[in-house]
């Protein structure tokens, strides 16, 4: 499996992880949620330049 598929999985599951939490305290999403959504966005990004600069 190429590195940007899987970086892209991990954000996905990152993500899924972030929705669980927030899921569960709705009113305010806390520092664990914070925290999940900031890595599944560095993966995003991560995988986005990957996919776009390499061949």
């Amino acid at each position: 499996m190429r590195v940007p598929y899987i970086l892209a999985l991990l954000a996905l599951v990152f993500a899924a992880a972030a929705a669980l939490r927030w899921i569960r305290n709705p009113r305010r999403p806390g520092p664990a949620t914070r925290t999940w959504l900031l890595i599944a966005a560095i993966f995003t990004a991560v995988a986005a330049w990957l996919q776009w600069h390499t061949s």
